[in-house]
This record gives C-alpha cells, structure tokens and sequence, in this order.
C-alpha cells in the first residue's frame, strides 16, 4: 500500500493543482513571464527552480556546490552556467563562488509568490477533502523533520523554509507540502544509493536503463539533455555500469543485468523504507482514506480547470 506508487499519487497533486492554477481567469492581467524564467520551464536546471532555491537558502548565498547537494543529477557547467546568466540579469552577485540574491532577484520572487497566492485563493474547492488532507500531511512532515541520519532532512528542512504562515488557506499549505514530500523523497533516495559510491549520471543512466526508456548513449542524451551532459558522457556512464556488472550492452541496447536489478531494487526498497517510516503510526484504514481524498481532491481541481 505504502509504496512508489503511493508516492506518485500525492505528487500527482502537483500537476493538479498547476493545471487549476493555470485555468484561473484573474480580474485583472497579469505580467506576461519574464523570458528567463521560461527557460528550461519545469526542469531543476532552471533559472526559475533556482530562485526557488534561492528562497530555501535566504540568507545565505547559492552556489554550484549547494544546489548539487540535491541536484546531484546536474552537470557543475549548467548550474555554474545558469548561475551566471541570472547574474546577468542582475538577480545574483557573484562574490566568488557564491551567488548572493539581490533585490532584483527578490522582486522576481515576490512576483511569482504573489502570482500563486492569488491563483490558488481563487481555486473554489470544497473544505474536504482538502483540509483534512492538509491536516494529515502536516503531520506525517512534522514527523519526517525529525528523522535519523540516514536519510537525513537536508532536502525537507530546506524545502520547509518556504512554508506559508499558519494562517494561509488550507490549499496554499497543502500545495506547499506536495513539494515537501518531493523534497523528503530526495533525501530517502539519496541516502539510498549514495553508500553504492556512484556518480549521479551513472545513477540517473542505471535508471532509465532499467526501464527501457533510453537503452543507448544518444536517447539518454535526448532524454536528459538539460542536465548538461553530452552523448559521451552518457557512453562513458554506460562503461561504469559495465565495470560494475549492472548493465551490459545488446544488439538493441544496453541491458541491465539480475546483478543490477537486485542493486537497484534493494535501493529503492531502502528508500520506500526511510520515505515510509513517518507513517508508521498510521493504520492502515487511514492509509486508505487518505489515498481516497487525495483522488477526490484531484478530480475537483481537475473539474475546477
């Protein structure tokens, strides 16, 4: 019951609620999006997830080395290269290897905060199942924030910093709190397969090897291209995956081997073991209830679109 899937469905709020958002008809017209912020729209590799983590850091700096504690899939040139392009714009300055938000960068911050506040107060949606699941997520964070060591809270106790007051409305919390569990996820998973002395890249090919979605060095580099990797360094992960017996190559593409699979299954069943551990309390008719409420509340966003 608490599995991936259940994972899945929780974040599938996200979309959700973005798709709500979006449908909103506001009285008044907004700003067109500043052209940066469209690029590499809905990566982590982006100008904008950036200055999100800009606000998790406040008030210290960004730097190459802090946003790849848990951007670990990104290549150092695309972060230290989209760093310097919103220095350019003047929303950093670069003081050595750090990038300290200038007022122009908070400007664009309150601009998007704004702009999601009154999308989501405009959202008509029923007091349930919605409060309620504000209430039970709450309270599984509450319990995730004091997790052990491994998996750690890095990622949650950063990604906790932009929590909304007390006081905002039960959606602005629970939309606050999908991000939350994204964010406690990462620090499960990394805690993972970290000890395995594996590169991200090689971790991220391993995955998608793993499921057929990009069996080559050039369909990994079409599918993750924004990670600021090249074709031959995909190549050379597939070699790694090689030396260490995970993955080998067909005539239609590399395959992982049942040594690989047995890694990567006991990786992510370590992981669902640390995601799920704050939940422990929860009976299972709970658990049931609460996967109820969280269908329902995406098809009234989706009926709200």
């Amino acid at each position: 019951m608490l599995d991936a899937q259940f994972y899945d469905l929780i974040q599938s709020l996200w979309g959700a609620f973005a798709g709500a958002m979006a449908a909103v008809r506001l009285p008044d017209p907004t700003p067109l999006p500043l052209p940066l912020l469209q690029v590499q729209a809905g990566q982590a590799e982006s100008p904008a997830w950036f200055l999100i983590q800009a606000a998790e850091f406040d008030p210290e700096p960004l730097s190459v080395a802090r946003l790849r504690v848990r951007d670990i899939y990104a290549a150092e040139r695309i972060v230290a290269a989209l760093l310097e392009v919103m220095a350019a714009e003047r929303w950093f300055d670069r003081r050595g290897d750090d990038y300290h938000l200038r007022a122009e960068g908070r400007a664009v911050l309150d601009r998007i905060r704004a702009n999601r506040t009154r999308r989501l107060s405009a959202l008509a949606l029923p007091d349930e199942p919605l409060t309620r699941l504000e209430r039970a997520l709450r309270d599984v964070l509450d319990r995730s924030l004091v997790a052990g060591d491994p998996p750690g809270t890095w990622s949650l106790a950063h990604s906790r910093r932009r929590a909304p007051a007390d006081d905002a409305p039960p959606a602005e919390k629970l939309f606050q709190y999908v991000a939350d569990v994204n964010a406690f996820r990462d620090d499960c998973h990394m805690a993972a397969w970290r000890p395995l002395d594996v590169a991200g890249i090689v971790w991220e090919t391993f995955g998608l090897v793993a499921d057929g979605t990009a069996p080559t060095a050039d369909a990994l580099f079409m599918a993750l291209s924004y990670r600021g990797y090249s074709v031959a360094d995909y190549a050379a992960a597939l070699e790694n995956l090689a030396a260490r017996g995970w993955a080998g190559p067909t005539a239609d593409g590399w395959q992982v081997t049942a040594d690989g699979r047995a890694v990567r299954a006991a990786a992510e069943q370590r992981t669902d073991a640390a995601f799920y551990a704050p939940w422990a309390h929860l009976p299972a008719a709970d658990v049931l209830a609460l996967r109820d409420d969280i269908v329902t509340l995406n098809q009234q966003l989706t009926d709200a679109a």
